[in-house]
């Protein structure tokens, strides 16, 4: 449960957070992926969309956060650092404070890219590792099926090197055949990064998101995630952040956020993107947003309703009023 002023600020118009797409378009094939890689680079429409939409916004923000997501964003990062240009100008010139973060695979960010990276403000970074190189190079490989772990293993490494002030979270994906050996991956992470304030860790285990090979995964349950967690937490010596707060509030029940994939449509999340209750309308070149307002307000209504057993994940709440009314 979370306060009314608090429920309030998730609607507030001074506030806007964006997690663009710039390609969807991966050089990654993960064996657990739910993306289908079909819409690819963001085309010059759409982003001078964007930069119109922060334009017309900025008069009236006080904060603006950006996430790139993909896809790889790296992919496209002349699109990235455009969008993120123009941001940070009409920031300045309207003086609202500017964030902004990337979910990425790593394999791209070598220490040119990192930097530039930084030097358009993009200081936090998401990215996956699967274990040990053997297991990540099985279920987190190229298009072309060869592995990744040691070019994301060295990326981290010339990032550590720096003196630059960012923050990583490694997610440490884990499975319930592969968990042993994940906690002893997890020890030599910490005694490579863990001294370093910099680097923060979780760990995740793999989920049937729809992707093809969702049958091949092994369903972890609540209990059992929670155990094994614990048992990672422990064998790998590094220290276990604080509980999630129980107010956490999904970014794609909030009033506030809205995600644009390439082509220029709307969505609220980022693992939905085949369905088409998340398809909720498009941005027009001038930066005007064009919104199904039944759609969007399906996603929205467990905040706006106080429904604290849904605002963490509104998607289950979604798909059950989209059955409800027999059509999406």
């Amino acid at each position: 449960m979370i306060s009314q002023s608090e429920q309030l600020r998730h609607f507030s118009p001074n506030y806007l957070n964006l997690i663009i797409l710039p390609t969807e378009a991966c050089n990654f094939r993960c064996t657990y992926c739910y993306e289908t890689f079909e819409n690819k680079k963001m085309p010059r429409p759409v982003v001078a969309g964007i930069k119109s939409l922060i334009d017309r916004r900025g008069e009236d923000l006080d904060r603006l956060d950006i996430t790139w997501f993909g896809g790889e964003p790296l992919l496209a990062l002349d699109v990235i650092t455009e969008i993120s240009k123009h941001a940070l100008d009409v920031a300045k010139t309207e003086g609202f404070a500017f964030h902004s973060g990337m979910t990425t695979n790593g394999y791209f960010l070598n220490q040119d890219r990192f930097l530039q990276c930084v030097d358009h403000k993009i200081d936090f970074f998401q990215i996956s590792l699967d274990g040990n190189p053997d297991d990540h190079n099985t279920s987190r490989k190229l298009a072309s099926g060869g592995g990744t772990f040691d070019r994301i293993w060295s990326n981290l490494i010339a990032m550590k090197g720096t003196l630059t002030e960012f923050s990583v979270q490694l997610r440490l994906h884990y499975t319930m055949q592969n968990f042993i050996s994940v906690g002893q991956f997890a020890r030599r992470v910490r005694d490579v990064f863990g001294n370093d304030q910099r680097f923060r860790y979780d760990f995740h285990h793999v989920a049937r998101l729809g992707g093809a090979n969702d049958e091949s995964i092994t369903i972890v349950s609540e209990q059992d995630q929670k155990e094994i967690e614990g048992h990672l937490w422990d064998a790998s010596g590094l220290l276990r952040p604080a509980v999630q707060d129980e107010s956490y509030v999904c970014y794609a029940a909030k009033g506030n956020s809205l995600l644009i994939r390439s082509t220029g449509r709307l969505a609220k999340c980022t693992v939905a993107l085949s369905d088409s209750c998340n398809d909720i309308g498009w941005i027009s070149e001038n930066g005007e947003v064009c919104i199904d307002q039944k759609k969007y307000q399906r996603w929205i209504a467990p905040l706006v309703e106080a429904d604290w057993e849904n605002v963490g994940c509104p998607l289950p709440s979604v798909m059950q009023q989209v059955e409800l009314d027999g059509a999406n």
